[in-house]
């Protein structure tokens, strides 16, 4: 890892140094010409204002949407069209013709043009030929969004849960990837400022700073690398910027909630170097109660974190961007009951009644991330060279009472950990040409580590018992027994990627694209049993769930390599300036795997499992007919190849490759506004299920296939509302009053399909009253989630010892305070 590391060091700096003293002759006469269009569609906009900032020196655009004028000294461009936000770019005269293009948005009384990087590079999401939905600064701010799962309700096909800070699932189109075995890799490829994070308990959920969060369902592995066959999750964060400002955001809120975030912008040096730091700390009481004060006392989430970002652009075709980033959990709050019934009581204890249970351990969490990237990018013509370099770390340890209820049956704890360094390499050329590209490297180098310890007490004798099908001898003198589990994986990755759109006629474009995948994985691991001992005889209860493989001196090594192509091809049709189609077919890949967890054998429980394929064949729709109404819609059908999947259950952990699963599914996106309401309504139907998936054998012998199950966390239908409508109390204050609700259909959280661990069809209803001024400079909100109160079942286990589910947080609200300091 430290020759890679040096290697991709030594070629930043060449690039580097290569570039960071251009020579631009100033002072002289420059013709400055170019095309003003409207963003949304690239129509032409006749009569647009072109001037000189300050001055009554311009022109307007002819019937082409072009201009023309002379430069004779550095100056700021605006460009001014009815309806359209103003566009200002600041020009340097070089003596040679300069063109400089202008793309119009949308002002705040009509829908926004988004942006989305689906190419690597910002492009209008009208534009794009993808299914992509995009949460904006606007609807964090407006919706009170303060982490990643809150950030992503609205997106169709969707759904998260988290039974833990550290344990987060994203499902995108019924495809997730189980989140407590640190040797699955997500489905769902997670990204930080272009970063790429592929364990969900390395990535941060506290939202600082965001720019706007972007969601491409299905297979991106053209673009994003092996993991995507779900999609991608893409947090972008705002760049620094050559203004002086800050701001803080105060919160509180029932649970005891307390958060403070707040970010400084400072510009060092005029027009070329800024600087951008934020901070926020979080402190909240859990939602399920302990009975035992000593226990709940330290039922509580407490995070801090802060972020640093450095903008330099020693000119005008070289941009350099550092970020850094820390962030600590130090508390975490119980979400668990027991939820065993009078006919099923294993351990002798009625089960837990609503949010309150009674544990005999509380929930100990830690957790330490930090890491830092550097990007430059280079104007090569009119293409851009683009390398990012980052570092990241991730560490963490849970304790907790294992069998949720006042018998002391079993503890369980983990620590993991997680560090990676990875280096792009691409260039691309403008989306806006007839044949547009983008091609790179990118090399990825990860260290995973996962640690479990698993203890049996004297309240799990009555189970052993069942199990054994005989009366424990010496039980009276039995207090514990338990294993250890080590696993560490090494992983390299190397990719090359290549994808294109060609224009063959000015309505017609042809794309495609490819990547090929080389990686390298080791596993090293080893589980040791602790037994306890009467008479020099053991009891051996812990080998119930565990036996001795490998050893600490000498661990049982794997070794897998992958090399895999996926690629995608399509075609999108231009119907009019506001209307597109297109279709596309992607084959995805997600490389072999191990299972980390504890097993009783290393060959039958299944230490390395297959990589997995996937071939997507869509269908969609992008319409804007108008500047207040915007609709985008697709139709999917899924084939999947040698599923991963994971099933915890009773005293197994066992891993199996699903042969096939197969199915289909549909989304929609609408946004209206009018003069003062804005309704955005989105949608989702899925139908994916198991068409041959045979797991071995059950508890008594008889062969198990789960065809005709449906995946987990993959419910049938997802629907969001969203309206909101501005109150203008008078030239100087507004009211903002929004709605939020979401409904989430049936979804099982096992592959399975246990009934009783199901997620019920769920409707959850947030609001948001705020009272802003016209100038901006403070705001005052008061909101409130899931006001219905409404609870589901986020995740549950079945074990021999009872059965335990984590529960959705129940109604929460608080007030917001935003004071803006420019």
């Amino acid at each position: 890892m430290k020759k890679s590391i040096r290697f991709w060091l030594a070629c930043w700096l060449a690039m580097w140094s290569w570039c960071v003293n251009p020579v631009l002759a100033q002072g002289q006469p420059t013709v400055l010409t170019g095309r003003v269009v409207r963003a949304a569609n690239g129509d032409p906009l006749v009569g647009a204002s072109v001037f000189v900032k300050g001055t009554k020196r311009g022109t307007i655009t002819d019937r082409a949407g072009r201009y023309r004028f002379i430069l004779t000294e550095p100056v700021t461009i605006v460009a001014r069209f009815v309806g359209l936000r103003d566009v200002e770019v600041t020009l340097l005269p070089t003596g040679k013709p300069i063109e400089q293009n202008f793309e119009m948005v949308s002002n705040e009384t009509q829908l926004a043009d988004v942006m989305v990087a689906a190419n690597r590079q910002d492009e209008y999401l009208q534009k794009v030929p993808v299914a992509a939905s995009v949460v904006g600064r606007r609807d964090l701010e407006r919706r009170s969004i303060y982490n990643t799962m809150e950030s992503l309700n609205n997106t169709p096909n969707l759904i998260t849960d988290s039974w833990l800070n550290s344990q987060v699932s994203f499902s995108i189109r019924g495809l997730s990837t189980v989140f407590d075995n640190v040797g699955f890799e997500s489905t769902v490829a997670l990204y930080i400022d272009d970063v790429y994070f592929s364990r969900s308990f390395a990535f941060n959920q506290t939202l600082m700073d965001i720019d706007r969060v972007e969601v491409l369902r299905g297979p991106q592995g053209t673009l994003f690398g092996k993991n995507t066959i779900g999609g991608v999750i893409h947090v972008i964060s705002e760049k620094p910027e050559m203004t002086n400002d800050g701001q803080i955001e105060l919160n509180y809120g029932n649970y005891n909630f307390r958060q403070i975030r707040a970010k400084l912008n400072r510009q060092l040096v005029k027009n070329k170097l800024a600087i951008r730091l934020t901070s926020a700390l979080s402190l909240r009481d859990g939602f399920v109660t302990d009975r035992t004060p000593s226990i709940e006392a330290l039922n509580k989430t407490n995070f801090f974190g802060f972020r640093g970002s450095l903008l330099f652009t020693p000119s005008d075709r070289v941009t350099l961007t550092l970020r850094g980033n820390y962030g600590r959990d130090n508390k975490a709050e119980n979400t668990f009951v027991y939820t065993s019934k009078p006919d099923y009581n294993p351990v002798g204890v009625p089960a837990d009644e609503g949010l309150t249970t009674n544990q005999n351990a509380p929930v100990e969490f830690f957790r330490d991330q930090y890491g830092g990237m550097g990007k430059l990018e280079i104007k090569l013509g009119r293409n851009t060279l683009t390398a990012i370099s980052a570092l990241n770390s991730s560490v963490d340890s849970y304790l907790s009472d294992n069998d949720i209820s006042a018998a002391d049956a079993s503890r369980w704890g983990r620590s993991q950990g997680l560090r990676t360094f990875s280096q792009e390499l691409r260039i691309n050329s403008p989306r806006d040409q007839k044949f547009a590209y983008v091609a790179g490297l990118y090399y990825l180098n990860e260290r995973i580590s996962a640690a479990d310890t698993f203890t049996l007490n004297k309240g799990f004798l009555p189970v052993a018992a069942r199990l054994l099908g005989a009366p424990i001898a010496n039980a009276n003198q039995f207090t514990s027994e338990g294993y250890t589990t080590d696993a560490v994986i090494e992983s390299q990755s190397t990719a090359g990627f290549v994808s294109g759109a060609l224009e063959l006629t000015p309505k017609l474009r042809l794309s495609g694209g490819l990547r090929l995948t080389t990686e390298t994985r080791q596993l090293a691991y080893y589980q040791r049993l602790r037994h306890q001992l009467v008479n020099g005889v053991p009891f051996n209860i812990i080998d119930l769930y565990a036996s001795t493989i490998g050893s600490k001196a000498s661990p049982v090594t794997r070794q897998i390599t992958d090399l895999a192509l996926s690629y995608d091809v399509g075609m999108d049709y231009r119907f009019t300036s506001n209307l597109m189609g297109y279709a596309k077919f992607v084959r995805g890949f997600k490389g072999a795997g191990f299972n980390t967890a504890p097993i009783k054998d290393s060959e039958s429980g299944g230490l390395v499992f297959r990589p997995e394929y996937v071939n997507n064949y869509e269908l969609g729709l992008k319409a804007k007919p108008t500047e207040r109404i915007q609709v985008n819609g697709a139709i999917f059908y899924t084939d999947y190849k040698d599923k991963q999947e994971l099933l915890d259950q009773g005293t197994r952990v066992r891993v199996a490759n699903a042969p096939l699963t197969r199915g289909y599914g549909a989304e929609v996106e609408f946004s209206a506004m009018l003069k003062r309401f804005r309704l955005d309504v989105s949608a989702g139907y899925l139908n994916l299920k198991f068409i041959d998936f045979p797991f071995g054998t059950d508890d008594n012998g008889n062969p198990v296939n789960y065809a005709g199950n449906r995946l987990l966390k993959a419910p049938d239908v997802t629907l969001s509302v969203a309206p909101e409508y501005t109150v203008p109390l008078n030239d100087k204050l507004r009211v903002y009053l929004g709605l939020n609700i979401n409904h989430t259909g049936k979804a099982y959280n096992d592959i399975s399909n246990s009934e009783l661990l199901a997620r019920v069809p769920a409707s959850i209803i947030n609001g948001r009253v705020a009272l802003v001024p016209a100038n901006g400079k403070w705001s005052l909100a008061f909101w409130g989630k899931n006001l219905t109160n409404k609870l589901y079942i986020q995740h549950g286990w079945e074990y021999e010892f009872g059965d335990q589910v984590a529960w959705s947080r129940p109604r929460y609200y608080g007030m917001e305070v935003y004071l803006n300091f420019r």
